[in-house]
């Protein structure tokens, strides 16, 4: 779905001012192009060529009889408010009134029945509009294709979660093992005296106390 808004300028230089605004707005510049009586191929092609209806195109041409500029915005329906904002970015530059009673034409687009069994059309992007350049003419706005991020994290998301509701970490890293006990706790220190003792191999080799 697509607004075809014309209006129509006294002379070039007000509808360059006009377009100046519209494009401080953000609008696409693929979107707006002036057309005069000594335009490329006749004004009244290039009017047919952006979809201004018959009517106010047969209208538009009676009128340009000087130095008059129609400005021409192709408003799609994405992204959501584009005509309106054109709308009222032009209502500041006050246009020729030429008793065309649609500036703002709303023209609704169809699907091709014949293209129904099939998702490409010459080969193009698929949810794509074809009156406008890529990657603005996108139905979902820009490109649908978004690059992946390099994965620093071994979890999804690429972050912990418990930096959400903890400060410290919740896993450190192990400390050297002094012990072959589990824990590195020696349940003997718990009696004050040493619970193994060294074997000797002959009498003579014990203590005297022993002894």
């Amino acid at each position: 779905m697509t607004t075809i808004i014309t209006r129509l300028y006294s002379d070039r230089s007000a509808a360059a001012a006009a377009e100046a605004s519209l494009l401080s707005y953000g609008l696409d510049q693929g979107i707006i192009q002036i057309v005069t009586a000594d335009s490329a191929g006749g004004a009244f092609a290039a009017m047919k060529a952006a979809r201004v209806p018959a009517g106010s195109a047969s209208t538009y041409l009676g009128a340009m009889t000087g130095d008059q500029a129609l400005l021409i915005v192709e408003a799609p329906f994405n992204p959501v408010g584009t005509a309106k904002t054109a709308m009222k970015v032009l209502n500041k530059h006050p246009a020729m009134d030429v008793g065309v009673a649609d500036e703002d034409f709303y023209l609704r687009e169809y699907p091709s029945a014949q293209y129904s069994n099939s998702v490409m059309k010459d080969h193009p992007l698929m949810l794509s509009n074809p009156f406008r350049k890529l990657p603005h003419g996108h139905i979902l706005g820009e490109n649908l294709i978004i690059q992946s991020k390099t994965r620093t994290s071994a979890l999804r998301g690429g972050g912990y979660m418990s930096k959400m509701f903890w400060p410290m970490k919740l896993l450190s890293a192990p400390k050297a093992r002094t012990s072959a006990m589990q824990g590195g706790f020696l349940f003997s220190s718990l009696f004050g005296l040493p619970l193994l003792f060294k074997t000797w191999a002959s009498r003579e080799e014990l203590p005297t106390i022993i002894r």
